[in-house]
């Protein structure tokens, strides 16, 4: 799926190159029409199984075992546009400021994920700290 989703936002961002102005801001634009093809996609995934079961899927992470199961757990945790923001700043190295343009958020609210996304993952992972 992610190699789908990765040639379509490619296709995308070919399409529409003649939108980008500045160059230095090519990393952030193409961010911004991967997290946009990402969400529709995810838009049309949910609803095709809420429609194929009959209901709408509860996206409450399960506890499960393992440091990779309990990160991954951790990150569904969060709401999507916090989710978003934390791994474009802290998985992938963008500035605040990238990722508001990516993600099309003001700056403040991009801050704000990042630390309140920070703070709620060290809580749920808090146990692997204590762990001599």
């Amino acid at each position: 799926m992610a190699d789908d989703l990765a040639q379509i936002c490619f296709m995308k961002a070919y399409e529409q190159r003649h939108r980008l102005r500045d160059a230095k801001a090519a990393k952030s634009w193409l961010f911004q029409i991967a997290y946009r093809s990402f969400v529709d996609h995810h838009r049309k995934e949910a609803r095709r199984r809420g429609l194929a079961e009959g209901h709408i899927e509860d996206d409450t992470p399960q506890a499960q075992a393992g440091l990779k199961m309990d990160v991954e757990a951790a990150m569904n945790s969060l709401p999507s546009e916090c989710r978003a923001v934390v791994i474009l700043c802290l998985a992938h190295g963008m500035s605040h400021s990238e990722a508001a343009a990516a993600t099309e958020l003001p700056l403040g609210t991009v801050k704000s994920h990042v630390l309140r996304g920070k703070a709620k993952l060290r809580t749920f992972l808090s146990a692997y700290e204590k762990v001599d």
